[in-house]
């Protein structure tokens, strides 16, 4: 099957992503450090994880409303886009530390990025759209 190239634009793409970088990286800088601590992070890991995926929601939903002819291959593209930039980080933070890479923890993710650009999508298009 062929992919339109046309589908996917880059400027909106772009700007969802930095979206969802800007607001999910300290969300998991913060979260990481939390359950590296000593005492139950729980409620601050929970927190911040919400808020990473609300990130990619409004990544989404940013890059739907940019590109009105195809929201729901852009939204998930540009959470899915910053979610990568992210983890390429984490990958070279734990390569440079020895730590392990546990890719099926980054493919679980990663889905749950594109799901949550997807939503964003979706709660762009029941916007009315501005003219």
């Amino acid at each position: 099957m062929r992919v339109r190239s046309s589908l996917l634009e880059a400027g909106a793409i772009g700007a969802g992503a930095v979206l969802a970088i800007v607001i999910a990286l300290p969300a998991a800088l913060v979260g990481e450090a939390a359950a590296d601590g000593d005492d139950d992070p729980s409620a601050v890991v929970l927190l911040c994880f919400v808020v990473v995926l609300v990130a990619f929601v409004a990544g989404g939903y940013l890059a739907a409303r940019r590109a009105a002819d195809a929201p729901y291959s852009n939204g998930p593209v540009a959470a899915l886009a910053g979610f990568a930039l992210i983890q390429l980080g984490g990958v070279v933070a734990n390569v440079l530390q020895d730590d392990p890479i546990h890719v099926a923890s980054i493919v679980f993710s990663a889905l749950l990025a594109i799901a949550s650009g997807l939503v964003g999508a979706l709660l762009a298009t029941r916007q009315p759209t501005r003219t």
